[in-house]
């Protein structure tokens, strides 16, 4: 005769079981002692405990604004020693400043950006009377190069924007499909 083989299936569904029944149990146990502490917490308070809260807040509200002062403390403490270490720095470089900006890098200061391109035909329309404007109105031209990325951006878009110009004719002529061209994707 030979030996019965066990069952998994059976074994793992007694573990689960068993597993669920722990797992409610543990919550159903949690949930009725907070509930009850809960309650107790607000029904039996005696006169003394009352005297611990107020002291705790009152307590609380004298000792905050030196606990306030001890962390502005620490923290002016560390940046200090920031500012001390930079200066080091600073020092250690003797003063020197760099040769050119950041903003001289970037293009501010009449130098260019990379890959921008020299006035093309309509910007030298547009750049006289923007420089006319912004000296008249005594507003330096900080912006010029934004201007002209601005105008190139549009222009793209404008390129990219064909279809919305055709009539509505002519998209319906595009998608007529007429049984001869029909046909002669057929064959």
């Amino acid at each position: 005769m030979a030996a019965e083989r066990p069952d998994f299936g059976e074994i793992a569904a007694e573990a689960a079981s068993d597993f669920f029944t722990q797992l409610f149990s543990f919550v159903d146990t949690v949930v009725r002692r907070f509930c009850k502490n809960f309650y107790g917490s607000f029904v039996d308070v005696s006169a003394k405990r009352w005297t611990k809260v107020i002291a705790s807040v009152i307590f609380y509200i004298i000792i905050r604004p030196y606990i306030e002062k001890f962390f502005k403390y620490l923290h002016d403490r560390d940046r200090k020693k920031e500012k001390e270490k930079k200066e080091k720095e600073k020092a250690a470089w003797g003063g020197k400043k760099a040769k050119m900006s950041a903003n001289a890098l970037r293009g501010g200061d009449g130098g260019k950006v990379l890959g921008e391109v020299e006035n093309t035909d309509d910007e030298v329309e547009d750049e006289d009377a923007d420089s006319e404007l912004a000296q008249a109105s005594g507003v330096p031209e900080w912006n010029k190069m934004a201007r002209k990325r601005q105008k190139k951006y549009m222009k793209n878009l404008e390129k990219g924007q064909r279809a919305e110009k055709l009539s509505e004719d002519q998209i319906m002529e595009l998608l007529d499909w007429s049984e001869e061209e029909a046909e002669k994707k057929d064959a």
